[in-house]
């Protein structure tokens, strides 16, 4: 249950980052003939996804540290450590939401009762979860 409500602190989370329009890139893997096929293509497409997050963590970092008159630093780094039980380093903040996305997307697996393609099905539950606070980081 708690990788479960660090997912929802985590969604949350996307709540105070700045808004910018959205660029999240679709994934296609239409082209796949087989299951090895489609999850390697799926695996592939997850790995992109994690690299732009973690540029988008980085940036929103960059752009608290950069922000003048002192107010965004401590106001993101208050909500993350005393609302959210995060920390403000970004590669910490990924870890954090990469454990709760896989959490969540294994949950609702269960949910779905889904037997067959339980990692294609997770990989992409897990890019979707990534799309959506990519498009809240402005990226």
């Amino acid at each position: 249950m708690r990788g479960l409500s660090s997912a929802i602190s985590a969604a949350a989370l996307i709540a105070v980052a700045p808004g910018h329009p959205a660029q999240a890139q679709p994934v296609d893997c239409n082209q796949a003939f087989s299951t090895v096929e489609l999850t390697a293509c799926t695996r592939e497409a997850l790995e992109r996804k994690n690299q732009q997050l973690r540029q988008a963590m980085q940036a929103v970092a960059r752009e608290a540290a950069a922000t003048p008159g002192g107010t965004f630093q401590p106001i993101w780094t208050d909500s993350l450590t005393n609302v959210f039980k995060t920390t403000p380093d970004p590669l910490q903040q990924y870890e954090a939401f990469r454990a709760a996305r896989n959490t969540a997307c294994i949950y609702m697996n269960s949910l779905s009762l889904q037997g067959t393609g339980f990692g294609i099905f997770v990989a992409n539950c897990e890019i979707k979860l990534t799309d959506v606070l990519l498009e809240k980081l402005g990226n």
